[in-house]
């Protein structure tokens, strides 16, 4: 919604509030109930090329005019908010979720596999960092007098200063909205196929296609609604997905299911090496990590700390 009004001029119209959100659900949901997988499946291979040259015109571009040296700055330098990012470092890092496809379609192979997730999870992770540092490099130290906090919203402020400024604003706009299309793409897909699961209805055919509406209605209305009644609820819910949805499904439930299989009262005998090393420190080390954050975000969240430092080290 937030890059439609940037592209369209949709606060300037004098809309009703929640409509750019219902515009975008709509042109979604409609291009994906319409076309076919294999029109889809093109039509994300081409987001995905222009996504790649985008990014690189970005980097290129913001490069060029980044303040490097303000990353390292010790003034712009707070340790203490470390532990407030990991969740969402844990959420936009997270690939758990394709191993069983990488494990299934290497056949098992451990050498192809290990080099597959470390290659793989590499090229992502030298993304994110030099995303990070080119958009936080080009946000000034006055940023804040602006009132606004996303530095995102910043370089796309910038779109009518002209000249490279107004260039990188336009380039990060389209790059955030094609990343969120080709990532909603997935996303429709897998709650497709889980609410079908759950109802127990094939995912083609003449039954499928008779329920295939209301399906799209249980994938977006309900995000719609959300996002119509508190705009800003995209940031709640990556703070707390990454908090406890995906520090318990990814980083406490894998190491306690491996730990049972391994060690537990019915422990068979493997018929592959482990591929993580060091027995059961890193298992045990992985899920108390992942748990004492959760701990942490929980008792934040409520205030415990707030509590705690007002009533006793005041």
């Amino acid at each position: 919604g937030a890059n439609l009004n940037t592209f369209f001029g949709f606060d300037a119209m004098g809309l009703p509030a929640g409509f750019p959100q219902a515009a975008f659900a709509a042109t979604i949901g409609a291009g994906l109930y319409a076309a076919k997988p294999a029109a889809i499946q093109a039509a994300n291979n081409v987001f995905v090329s222009v996504l790649a040259v985008v990014f690189l015109g970005i980097i290129g571009l913001g490069a060029s005019t980044a303040d490097f040296q303000a990353l390292i700055a010790p003034v712009n330098q707070h340790p203490e908010k470390v532990v407030d990012a990991f969740p969402i470092i844990f959420l936009s890092l997270v690939y758990h979720n394709v191993v069983p496809t990488v494990v299934n379609q290497l056949e098992g192979d451990r050498s192809k596999i290990t080099k597959a997730i470390l290659y793989g999870t590499s090229v992502p992770t030298l993304m994110f960092l030099l995303w990070n540092a080119v958009v936080l490099g080009n946000v000034g130290l006055d940023a804040s007098a602006t009132g606004i906090v996303d530095p995102v919203a910043l370089l796309q402020a910038q779109a009518s200063a002209g000249g490279s400024g107004a260039i990188l604003a336009n380039l990060v706009t389209i790059f955030s909205s094609l990343a969120l299309v080709t990532s909603l793409i997935g996303f429709v897909y897998g709650l497709i196929d889980g609410w079908t699961d759950v109802f127990g209805l094939p995912t083609e055919g003449p039954k499928f296609e008779k329920w295939k509406a209301p399906l799209f209605g249980l994938v977006f209305l309900p995000p719609l609604a959300l996002s119509v009644t508190d705009p800003d609820i995209f940031f709640t819910a990556l703070d707390y997905g990454g908090a406890f949805g995906v520090s318990t499904l990814f980083l406490v439930l894998p190491p306690i299911m491996v730990w049972k299989q391994r060690y537990g009262d019915d422990e068979q005998n493997l018929l592959t090496k482990p591929m993580v090393p060091f027995g059961k420190l890193p298992l045990g080390s992985m899920w108390k990590a992942a748990g004492t954050l959760i701990l942490e975000q929980g008792a934040d969240k409520l205030g415990v700390f707030d509590f705690i430092s007002e009533k006793f080290l005041s």
